[in-house]
């Protein structure tokens, strides 16, 4: 049977998706790998890997779709939608078996029980976490993985059939339109509409992997420990409210941490910042941190390319608000293009709502409850604000008046900002 696994990358990231190639190159002299690679190149570089497949070509969006989920997404959402169309190219390929990888992920041994589950099943996927804890200790909190899923869909495996044929029309057709990450109405990318897959599937054609050294990531390092025996790297659980097993480490997903760093031989996080410091993590970060390290030039090869849908067509960066607005306003109206900033388009429209502020290079979506500046002082003024609501409305009013926020927390239900009158 022909295998394959892929990842999806922005350009910029073609080089973490090679080391990623690497490692699977590794364990697999009989899978063929790919990059597929979200957005595009204004001129095609000579030396474009020969794996690397341009999703925009190969994919089969008509231009208007295409040019709807690049705007209506950022970079993350985008990448993600486009991985059930990237499923359904590995099959027409020819391929038997495909395995999703997402960029940040690196092998430690072979991927052979997720291809020899493909024997029987059609579809394979990893949960959050794999034990059961009563008293959970995680640093991530657990109505977080309720809201993104239970599944991690940074691995996905699948076989090529007419069942799976099926799941993945199903989930592309959902993508197009919802791939957003809004705890507001329960999406999250790709991933939470995975959650059906139990319901959907059974047992007969979904395998849900409980092995400890599948997709190991931070959020479940608090449950799995690493260990040596016998020059391999093994997982066992940290805890002891779960029955003893253990596991070959498989792959780590090193989501949130910071490549630049580690290029320089030093191994730091983005995210999920109150992470305790496993000592044992380092049997398997120092590897990966010398792959960044032995692969530098590598990963610097196309770091610097701009993401090719992050900004309008005269430069100008797209905010998150701006996408989801737009998302909303073409609810009702239409918009042909809308990278466009010519008179009538919808550029112009916010900018003359003030929604595009020139010369100011702060980026808003990048501020957060971590680095706003003396964030518990603003806090403490909204709820003087809220406080002083309280006074005018009085108690009926005001519970009234805090259910209705919900119908504000979206940016798609500001479009009367910006509506044609």
């Amino acid at each position: 049977m022909k295998k394959c696994a892929f990842t999806i990358v922005a350009k910029n990231y073609i080089g973490l998706g090679q080391i990623l190639g690497q490692s699977v190159a590794k364990y697999h002299d009989d899978v063929d790998f790919y990059i597929v690679v979200a957005d595009g190149f204004e001129e095609k570089p000579a030396m474009l890997p020969a794996n690397v497949i341009l999703a925009k070509e190969a994919l089969g969006y008509d231009s208007k779709t295409w040019t709807d989920m690049a705007f209506k997404y950022n970079l993350t959402e985008f990448c993600t939608s486009i991985k059930p169309a990237s499923f359904q190219y590995m099959f027409d390929k020819g391929y038997d078996k495909a395995i999703y990888l997402d960029p940040d992920i690196y092998l430690f041994s072979p991927l052979t029980e997720a291809y020899e589950r493909l024997d029987t099943y059609d579809v394979a996927l990893t949960p959050q976490i794999a034990g059961i804890h009563v008293d959970y200790q995680g640093e991530h909190p657990e109505w977080a993985m309720n809201v993104n899923g239970i599944f991690n869909l940074g691995f996905c495996a699948m076989r090529n059939t007419q069942l799976s044929a099926t799941v993945l029309a199903w989930w592309r057709l959902r993508l197009q339109k919802e791939a957003f990450a809004d705890r507001n109405v329960g999406d999250f990318t790709d991933q939470k509409w995975m959650d059906w897959m139990p319901g959907l599937l059974g047992n007969e054609h979904l395998y849900v992997f409980h092995n400890l050294g599948m997709n190991m990531a931070p959020w479940n390092y608090f449950e799995r420990q690493l260990f040596m025996r016998d020059g391999q790297i093994m997982v066992k659980y940290r805890t002891d409210d779960n029955p003893y097993r253990e596991d070959r480490l498989v792959f780590i997903h090193f989501a949130g941490y910071d490549y630049k760093k580690m290029k320089q031989g030093i191994i730091s996080r983005k995210r999920i910042e109150n992470l305790k410091e496993y000592e044992d993590l380092s049997f398997a970060t120092d590897i990966y941190g010398k792959a960044i390290v032995e692969n530098q030039q590598v990963f610097d090869g196309f770091i610097n390319n701009q993401y090719s849908y992050g900004t309008f067509d005269n430069g100008t960066p797209i905010q998150s608000f701006h996408r989801r607005l737009y998302h909303g306003y073409t609810e009702k109206h239409t918009v042909d293009n809308p990278f466009a900033t010519t008179q009538g388009s919808f550029y112009s429209l916010i900018k003359r709502k003030g929604m595009v502020e020139a010369g100011k290079k702060e980026n808003i979506d990048k501020l957060s409850q971590r680095n706003i500046p003396d964030i518990e002082g603003k806090r403490r003024m909204i709820a003087l604000l809220f406080s002083m609501l309280y006074k005018l409305f009085g108690y009926k009013r005001y519970v009234l008046f805090v259910k209705s926020l919900y119908n504000y927390c979206r940016p798609e239900l500001h479009t009367f900002l910006i509506n044609k009158k």
